[in-house]
């Protein structure tokens, strides 16, 4: 004989499980749980941790300028040789390690990359943000430091520093984002880039201005998007600099054409690379 539904004991009932509408935020927490990771395993060998990751170019760029100083004592432009290099060589720097670092993000995260939360844009978009946030504090620690080191008079453009700062870490996303795949598919592709790259130093005017050249080297050199970027913080602390030759739209169009076609690339190759 069937018991009658009164008689029946009640049975638990549960709600539907809820499905995240969108991803945004859960992008902020896996970008920030990246982040969190970095900064944990960064420099973990040394007593001062990521603290290391501060002073480190901060101490290296003080040794270099004090030592240029005495062997170059009248600067292209202005009178202080210190405040001269660091204007150069910080935002090339900027340029150079924060492409480096996103260009390499893949491989860094590659263990992380088999887990469904994990993007590969999570991935390079922890690595910009932590290390664009550190060459941004080195450069205002150091710019400071030279600044009242030296007790210079000087009247910085804000606006121009900004945009130099913004067109460095736009170029190095684009590029390292390009990058961060042939690294992973093609490993012989990486020594020619890091080949390609030794004389951007001087050929992006941190040292000597590309203005000073022959003509025919000047018309070649200010094709170079990192030339544009030193040249624009030069002019934020020395305001008789002429930067007229400078385009910060064709410096961002360059970012933003890496930066796409580094998408399709991920898109279409990465996952084939990482399977390798």
């Amino acid at each position: 004989m069937q018991p009658s539904p009164a008689e029946m004991p009640d049975t638990p009932t549960f709600a539907p499980a809820q499905v995240p509408k969108t991803r945004r935020f859960k992008t902020l927490r896996v970008v920030g749980a990246l982040i969190i990771r970095e900064i944990a395993s960064r420099d973990s060998r040394t007593s001062l941790g990521f603290l290391w990751s501060l002073i480190d170019p901060i101490g290296t760029v003080i040794i270099l300028s004090f030592a240029f100083s005495i062997l170059l004592r009248n600067p292209r432009l202005g009178t202080n040789f210190p405040l001269y290099y660091v204007t150069g060589v910080v935002p090339f720097h900027m340029y150079s390690q924060l492409s480096g670092k996103i260009s390499s993000s893949i491989r860094y995260s590659r263990q992380l990359l088999g887990f469904p939360t994990v993007t590969i844009l999570d991935a390079i978009f922890a690595r910009f943000a932590l290390n664009a946030t550190i060459h941004v504090l080195v450069f205002v620690v150091l710019s400071s430091v030279v600044v009242w080191w030296n007790d210079l008079n000087v009247n910085v453009n804000v606006p121009l520093v900004a945009l130099s700062l913004s067109m460095a870490a736009a170029l190095a996303l684009g590029i390292g984002a390009f990058n961060s795949v042939l690294f992973v598919a093609y490993p012989g592709y990486e020594n020619f880039w890091s080949m390609f790259n030794r004389p951007m130093l001087l050929a992006s005017g941190v040292m000597i201005l590309i203005e000073d050249l022959p003509d025919y080297y000047f018309h070649i050199l200010w094709w170079n998007p990192i030339a544009a970027v030193v040249a624009t913080m030069r002019a934020a602390f020395y305001p008789n600099y002429d930067i007229s030759w400078t385009s910060p739209l064709y410096t961002f169009s360059i970012a933003a054409l890496a930066f796409a076609l580094g998408l399709v690339m991920l898109r279409s190759f990465v996952h084939d690379a990482l399977d390798r």
